[in-house]
């Protein structure tokens, strides 16, 4: 969100609104387009809100203020010239400062591809590095959209973004007592551990930038000869 206080930019702001039509009617409608802060002549900052797409074409919110206001096509198009740099700007300068961000990864197994959910990493670029700690594997894998089921043994595909130099996969089997297991990974592919229940499966990656893990879980069952 962009601040207008300079005062050409305030002037052409309060020239747009002077012929809007106001309305003292609330809507419930979709988050605004833009977004911007004006400081007015009474000292006192207020946010408002402009879409410009669709039904709401033309319409705009001041915080604080019941009912809304509807914009005259000129206004419309003065807004937005006003508007859109600023927050454009704004945006630009948030890409700008964003942590940097490993691969993502894409599961195949069982008829059924999803991403894998990210877990901890370690991740330099562009002059810029973070470490994230993440919950437990257990933890993450509730996010998981995608539940397949498949047979113990069956092929597993990885698909990375950006291919990693290196590649572990180790298979937990959370409630039983039953140690984890390192399974052999070739070509970005492995096989599914043995026997029955809730598997889970984490990645371990690495790349020159640095390192990330991965997880995701199989409902495996054994298949019937």
């Amino acid at each position: 969100m962009a601040t207008i206080s300079a005062p050409s930019s305030f002037e052409r702001f309060v020239q747009a609104i002077t012929t809007a039509e106001y309305d003292r009617g609330q809507l419930d409608i979709a988050p605004s387009d833009y977004s911007n802060t004006v400081n007015m002549k009474d000292g006192i900052s207020y946010e408002f809100s402009f879409w410009i797409v669709g039904s709401n074409s033309g319409l705009l919110i001041k915080s604080g203020q019941m009912g809304h206001y509807r914009l005259s096509d000129t206004s419309k198009k003065d807004l937005l010239d006003l508007f859109q740099p600023t927050f454009n700007e704004d945006k630009n300068s948030s890409e700008d400062t964003a942590n940097p961000q490993p691969p993502s990864v894409q599961v195949t197994v069982g008829g059924e591809q999803f991403e894998a959910i990210q877990g901890s990493y370690c991740w330099n670029e562009n002059g810029k590095g973070v470490c994230v700690d993440m919950a437990s594997y257990d933890e993450l894998v509730s996010k998981q959209k995608v539940h397949p089921k498949a047979i113990s043994g069956d092929r597993v595909e990885l698909e990375f973004s950006y291919a990693p130099k290196e590649i572990e996969v180790m298979a937990s089997f959370p409630g039983e007592e039953r140690q984890d297991e390192a399974l052999s990974v070739d070509k970005n592919s492995f096989q599914l551990a043995a026997g029955s229940g809730r598997h889970l499966y984490i990645i371990h990656a690495r790349w020159p930038q640095g390192s990330a893990s991965y997880v995701f879980e199989v409902e495996c069952s054994v298949s019937k000869k």
